[in-house]
């Protein structure tokens, strides 16, 4: 019996198409975090600081819940 797609499919390619679309200045902040996050144990540091210089872009600092949540997805993929 086929299955339809789950929802977490769905959270991923939402993610994509955002990735997709992230700043040249996004991706270098998250560059330049990357070996840190690929500690498992450091990830919620690291992703305060991303956070943090990334609400410092107007890009990033205009959204609202609902699109940083999107943009967060991102992020983590």
């Amino acid at each position: 019996m086929a299955r339809g797609p789950s929802s977490r499919t769905g959270s991923v390619s939402a993610a994509a198409n955002t990735a997709q679309k992230l700043s040249e200045k996004e991706i270098n902040i998250l560059k330049s975090h990357l070996k840190a996050w690929k500690d498992r144990r450091s990830r919620p540091g690291v992703y305060r600081e991303v956070y943090k210089e990334a609400k410092k872009l107007d890009v990033v600092g205009e959204m609202n819940r609902g699109e940083w949540d999107t943009r967060k997805e991102a992020y983590k993929t």
